[in-house]
């Protein structure tokens, strides 16, 4: 079976999956329960994509996938605006965990998230740490799912670390946000034991290689909801009716959505080939940021559109539209604005 063959029957599986367990309703519903998240729902993705061992080496107990295969359930999780931690646990922590340069180290917290037991997250934000040999003190902005997750990988100057979120010397406070399908917290640590997962350039390597990850996954989710929010905004168009025929028939609604085909693809084209290079050569900086600038700029126009070309019910809270504006422009924060992802490929390109 060629991969091209293999990626669609994955695709088939996830949205198969997500499709009866996971539709707007639903994900409000787990996003507003004391979980953040359906376990039901994690349970399967977890026994059934197994999405935990994803990126995991089958030496380490994982299925050894490439970030190729990945970001095919990436963008389907995308166009569910799934609350469920695929990208903060399943991808960033498992892949973080799996990096350790001394695997025997983190063994049972590795086993645990690729089983989906234990749940990780990655503060991916700049943080200014005390390090007194392996203890840490400082706090932690923003950490995705922080007051859910049982541990955090981290970088400071001296390295890269995982924390227990139980242990002594942690504390948590959730955060208001404005996307509540992606819960964040503030962890404060005051003398917290950590784990080094690794240190001096071996660090720097690890965390940049996470970091490019990081903006490629979130690439491949912007994909799905970019192709979510065209296909309900065509759909809409071709019934809702105006001066006597559908508005999907005027020729500037039609220009907006062709437009938005057109960011679609391209986006879909720039992720897959950056995950598919980054397979191949993870320290490949250029085609993951070029990835990221494309996707984040296409999901904020794509997002804003599907308001617009839906009228007066795009504006509502009972209607879905304004979750997707609520995960755009929350990653933006999360992982940086278009703009600025533009300046990163800048920088790449003129050498700065």
């Amino acid at each position: 079976m060629t991969p091209l063959a293999e990626h669609a029957d994955l695709r088939d599986i996830a949205r198969s999956l997500l499709s009866r367990a996971a539709d707007h309703e639903q994900v409000r519903a787990a996003a507003a329960s004391s979980r953040g998240w359906s376990e039901a729902l994690w349970s399967r993705l977890n026994d059934e994509l197994a999405v935990g061992a994803m990126l995991v080496p089958e030496t380490l107990g994982g299925a050894g996938f490439g970030l190729r295969d990945v970001v095919v359930i990436l963008e389907e999780a995308g166009a569910a605006l799934l609350p469920e931690p695929i990208l903060f646990s399943a991808v960033l922590a498992a892949s973080a965990l799996a990096a350790a340069e001394d695997p025997a180290s983190v063994g049972d917290l590795l086993a645990g998230v690729v089983a989906g037991s234990t749940i990780g997250t990655v503060c991916l934000g700049a943080v200014d740490l005390t390090v007194e040999g392996r203890h840490l003190t400082g706090t932690l902005p923003r950490v995705v799912a922080g007051a859910e997750a049982d541990v955090v990988v981290l970088r400071s100057g001296e390295g890269v670390h995982a924390v227990a979120l139980d242990g002594a010397g942690v504390a948590v406070r959730p955060l208001e946000v404005m996307d509540s399908t992606r819960r964040q917290a503030e962890i404060v640590l005051d003398g917290a034991e950590s784990v080094l997962l690794s240190d001096g350039a071996g660090a720097e390597r690890e965390w940049g290689r996470l970091a490019r990850t990081a903006t490629i996954s979130s690439a491949a989710e912007h994909v799905g909801i970019i192709g979510r929010q065209l296909a309900s905004t065509v759909e809409y168009v071709g019934q809702r009716q105006q001066f006597g025929r559908a508005i999907g028939s005027f020729q500037a609604v039609k220009h907006r959505l062709a437009d938005l085909a057109v960011d679609l693809e391209r986006a879909r084209s720039a992720v897959a080939y950056a995950a598919a290079l980054h397979d191949e050569d993870p320290d490949a900086e250029l085609p993951a940021a070029v990835a990221g600038a494309v996707a984040t700029d296409a999901v904020v126009r794509a997002v804003h559109e599907a308001v617009q070309l839906h009228g007066g019910i795009g504006f509502t809270w009972e209607h879905p539209a304004h979750l997707y504006v609520r995960r755009a422009l929350g990653d933006e924060g999360l992982f940086g604005s278009a703009r600025r992802r533009r300046e990163d490929v800048a920088a790449l390109v003129l050498g700065r």
